[in-house]
C-alpha cells in the first residue's frame, strides 16, 4: 500500500499553515475543504488499487457474478484504512 496518511497529521496545524502559504490561501476553513477533499482522493485512488487488484477474475468457463464482483470491490478497502 502507498504511504496513506493518518487524518491527524494530515489536517495538523503545520500542515494546514504550510499549505496556506504555500498557496497564498488566508482562509482556514477554504484551506481545510481543500484538504479534506485531497485526503479523500487519496483514500479514494488507493481503495480503487486495492478493489482492482482483489477483485475476482474467473476464468473463461466461470464467470464471477454480479453479486460476487460487488461484495469484492466493497469489500475490499477496509473503513480501518481511514484514520
Amino acid at each position: 500500500m502507498s504511504k496513506i496518511r493518518i487524518a491527524d497529521e494530515f489536517f495538523s496545524a503545520e500542515n494546514v499553515t504550510k499549505y496556506m502559504e504555500k498557496n497564498k490561501i488566508s482562509s482556514i476553513q477554504e484551506t481545510v475543504v481543500i484538504l479534506g477533499r485531497e485526503f479523500a482522493k487519496l483514500h479514494v485512488k488507493e481503495a480503487l488499487k486495492v478493489a482492482l487488484e482483489d477483485a475476482p477474475t474467473g476464468s473463461s468457463t466461470d464467470i464471477p457474478s454480479y453479486e460476487e464482483m460487488e461484495d469484492a470491490i466493497l469489500n475490499a478497502y477496509p473503513l480501518e484504512n481511514i484514520k
